[in-house]
């Protein structure tokens, strides 16, 4: 742990290493108040009580219940004994780092199993004061996953880049005051062994940490429709590139009369299988420089500038900006269309954006349109729920109303309402997928917001 130094303290003794970058974290040496036997006997314990799976876009782990809202007769004597410490722990800290608690802790057991993880975050909500961790983990491997990671922040901040890995040291805890630049992670559990940490939270009167204003993105470029000259040629390119089928009115009608009832719809087999071989040998090139895309607090995965893009990619590329496709897609969805922004996307283990990370489509009306590759990688299941990658929900109840996983060769258009949120589930390194995909946003005419935002986007 490099930018670290002991921390002296008439409380602490010399148990506290403290880490002074990117943010103030400290790690308490236990063993003088808590000993490995009764250490064992805890984690023994915890492990007899109920866990429940949380999941959503932000996490994947077992929670215990709040310890301090279950009935005592359902505490084990260990855990008991436990709070007892913590409380004489808090005091400590609050003298340590002079602050000054209220009476309120928040403190639960997290049990990572295979493929959980806690993504990038900040902790940032209500009156959390200072966070805790400790760790029941014996003799573990930083390659096993579970580490804390911890970023460093840019002038939004937003979360930038890793910057320590602390890895869950058996009977340690680590503590940290809550601030707005204080993002960290739990790496995926990539091990077969369970990953238990009691965890928490004191509280104060005050919030030590001011609102974050950060600044709004917007989808750039925005193309707008480009006139091809000439409809044999459109119709031509269509017919080598794309399956006849979908050339067909009465078939687009369908797909229309669909997408309408549902607001979303997926076909398969949408490019002809000549244009996949073609394609594919520059999708899978090792040859494309991907770049890496965040802040990593709303999301991360790999992108290619369009100007390196290679050209028989670019071309169903500058397709998609083509008045044919505006018409196309019309034809399809019944919507009508301004203008469109194009990212051509590579996702593997460990990538995901959490609800509101895609923060240029904030409050638009747009179609989504997402074309997917996804040949020689990691096949997924239709029976595994955790295939489902791409998530749609209301924005305000936050429920989701529908959701697909990458498919090769397949096009997913969705109806994203200026009300809706989207995420991409976190991408498990332990499951091995991985895909392309080239995702076209085409902004909804007739849409206030939309028509103001594109004024000034192509000023």
């Amino acid at each position: 742990m490099d930018g670290s130094k002991k921390a002296r303290s008439s409380k602490f003794g010399d148990n506290v290493l403290k880490i002074t970058e990117p943010f103030e974290i400290y790690k308490l040496d236990c063993k003088d108040m808590i000993s490995n036997t009764d250490a064992f006997k805890l984690r023994n314990a915890l492990l007899t009580m109920k866990f429940k799976k949380k999941s959503c876009d932000l996490y994947s782990f077992g929670q215990s219940p709040d310890f301090n809202l279950l009935p005592r007769n359902q505490k084990p004597k260990e855990v008991l004994q436990f709070l007892e410490l913590l409380q004489k722990i808090k005091e400590k800290i609050s003298i340590y780092l002079e602050k000054k608690f209220n009476k309120t802790i928040s403190v639960s057991c997290s049990k990572y199993d295979n493929g959980d993880y806690l993504l990038c975050h900040d902790d940032c909500v209500d009156d959390r004061s200072v966070a805790f961790i400790y760790y029941l983990n014996y003799d573990w491997l930083s390659e096993w996953g579970g580490t804390l990671d911890v970023y460093s922040v840019d002038n939004n901040f937003n979360a930038k880049k890793k910057v320590h890995s602390i890895n869950p040291e058996f009977n340690t805890m680590i503590f940290f005051p809550v601030g707005k630049n204080t993002y960290h992670q739990v790496a995926e559990n990539v091990s077969n062994f369970p990953r238990l940490s009691i965890n928490g939270w004191f509280h104060s009167v005050d919030k030590n940490w001011g609102c974050n204003k950060q600044k709004i993105e917007l989808p750039s470029p925005i193309y707008l429709p480009i006139l091809f000259l000439s409809s044999a040629k459109s119709k031509g390119f269509t017919g080598i590139s794309i399956q006849p089928i979908f050339d067909d009115p009465l078939y687009k009608e369908a797909i229309q009369e669909k997408f309408i009832e549902d607001g979303y719809i997926m076909c398969e087999d949408f490019f002809t299988s000549n244009m996949i071989d073609m394609v594919s040998n520059e999708i899978f090139s090792n040859e494309l420089e991907w770049k890496e895309k965040g802040p990593l607090n709303k999301r991360h995965y790999k992108y290619v500038e369009l100007d390196k893009i290679p050209f028989r990619l670019m071309f169903i590329v500058n397709f998609l900006k083509t008045d044919h496709m505006f018409k196309f897609f019309k034809d399809c969805t019944g919507l009508d269309f301004s203008g469109v922004s194009i990212e051509v996307q590579r996702w593997h283990g460990g990538h995901y954006m959490v609800s509101g990370g895609n923060d240029g489509l904030h409050c638009l009306s747009v179609l989504s349109v997402y074309l997917f590759f996804s040949r020689c990688f990691g096949s997924m299941s239709e029976n595994v729920k955790d295939d489902v990658h791409y998530v749609f929900e209301d924005r305000n109840t936050l429920a989701a109303k529908f959701a697909c996983k990458p498919q090769h060769n397949t096009i997913f258009m969705v109806n994203r309402k200026s009300d809706m949120e989207s995420y991409v589930k976190y991408c498990k390194k332990v499951d091995g997928h991985a895909w392309t995909v080239i995702v076209a946003n085409y902004l909804v005419k007739n849409s206030l917001d939309c028509n103001v935002r594109l004024k000034q986007m192509t000023n």
